[in-house]
């Protein structure tokens, strides 16, 4: 790995830990840090020789977006969560950034079943979670946030970090897929 796929490496883990602070600070995270992330990314791919690929960084600052938006619509995933993957996106391959989003919601599943356990409160929430997905089938879009419980809300830039980390460490290969 030479200095700039170095300094770009610290600087997307430095972007996503700054995000998981601010959202464990505030239920939010900054416009001004996933603004900084993907314009330090598109800098990076300029640098990196990859003036080429700004097309493809740019497909992939966006496959988020696009994929994620119906979660962020029914108030499953904050848009804050949603920049943050495209953060990503600048700085990762589609692979690792499709393996990434892939272990976080598989991450944000299992904090999410602990928590609820922890605060025993498994059975009311799959019953809200029911309700919910009975009056989406229904014809009825609505927030979930409507359905959810405050004190089971999660900060899901927890799991994007460690989503993130699983996807680096390819703990996640091409057989999984």
């Amino acid at each position: 790995m030479n200095a700039m796929q170095t300094a770009s490496e610290l600087t997307l883990y430095t972007v996503v830990g700054v995000a998981v602070i601010q959202d464990l600070q505030s239920m939010k995270i900054s416009n001004r840090l996933i603004i900084t992330g993907l314009v330090l990314s598109l800098v990076f791919g300029i640098f990196s020789g990859r003036t080429s690929q700004i097309l493809y960084i740019l497909l992939n600052i966006f496959f988020p977006v696009i994929v994620l938006y119906i979660l962020y619509l029914t108030g499953v995933l904050g848009a804050g969560d949603i920049k943050l993957f495209s953060v990503i996106g600048g700085f990762t391959d589609f692979h690792i950034l499709t393996r990434c989003m892939l272990a976080a919601f598989i991450a944000g599943a299992v904090i999410s079943a602990v928590r609820l356990l922890h605060n025993r409160s498994l059975k009311r929430s799959l019953m809200r979670a029911f309700l919910y997905m009975q009056g989406l089938f229904g014809g009825q879009l609505c927030s979930y946030r409507e359905f959810s419980d405050e004190d089971n809300r999660m900060h899901f830039s927890v799991a994007i970090w460690i989503g993130l980390l699983i996807a680096k460490a390819g703990f996640l290969s091409d057989s999984f897929f």
